[in-house]
């Protein structure tokens, strides 16, 4: 058994990356899906993609059948996909019909 105090462990802080110039580091949102490179394994990806598509849609219309049943309705909404010069356009709309 030692007869002195133990020695306490320094933490070395790091530092920040030199080629940041004081930009703060983004955080990623959502969940990044690639597709693999190799052939074998691209096929068994675009499968469970399509499988887990199917999946959906069967989810999506079973609830959509209950939801008739009881006297409602249910409608799965999707945003439209614009062109890029179109989202462009819608933006500065929205930045000029803001402020007024």
């Amino acid at each position: 058994m030692p007869q002195k105090p133990l020695k306490v462990s320094k933490t070395i802080k790091k530092a920040p990356a030199d080629n940041r110039h004081g930009k703060v580091p983004k955080m990623k949102k959502g969940s990044f899906d690639l597709k693999p490179k190799k052939p074998s394994l691209a096929a068994k990806y675009n499968d469970e993609k399509d499988l887990t598509k199917m999946i959906n849609q069967k989810n999506e219309s079973n609830a959509a059948g209950k939801a008739q049943q009881s006297g409602g309705q249910l409608c799965v909404v999707k945003a439209p996909v614009l062109a890029p010069a179109d989202q462009k356009q819608k933006a500065k709309q929205a930045k000029t019909a803001a402020p007024s």
